[in-house]
């Protein structure tokens, strides 16, 4: 009976009748309903001198629900007019999680992104936030 089938899938794969295929990976919830809607906060420092390192901050919530997000987070940290980009992906459990950036040499405005990446197959939304900061040049 198996051989039956088997020779019988053969044939109708064969004649392009039949197609396996899996459906795409999808690395959020997107169509499913029961999908829960995230809010990201970033913070930063308001001001960092010129040639110190600067401590950014990032946190997930659940929307409506009082579970917990699990996946990760990454940080972007860009200094408008270029000449400086840092990032760093860290696993998220919950609570505010902080990254420390390498020295900021150069005097000017900056942002720092946060993006929630759900783990795959996560009931979880992806979601950002960003929040900008100067260095400052050192006073003499």
């Amino acid at each position: 009976m198996k051989t039956l089938i088997g020779l019988f899938t053969a044939l109708l794969m064969g004649a392009g009748l039949v197609g396996v295929s899996a459906p795409p990976a999808s690395a959020a919830c997107s169509s499913y309903s029961g999908c829960v809607k995230t809010t990201t906060k970033a913070s930063a420092p308001s001001k960092v001198a010129k040639g110190r390192k600067a401590t950014v901050c990032g946190s997930v919530k659940a929307v409506a629900s009082n579970a917990t997000p699990r996946g990760s987070l990454r940080f972007t940290v860009t200094r408008k007019g270029g000449g400086y980009g840092f990032g760093k992906t860290i696993p998220f459990g919950g609570g505010k999680m902080c990254v420390v950036t390498s020295k900021l040499r150069k005097p000017g405005r900056y942002t720092v992104r946060v993006a929630y990446l759900p783990n795959q197959g996560s009931i979880f939304n992806p979601s950002s936030d960003s929040a900008g900061f100067k260095v400052k040049k050192k006073k003499r």
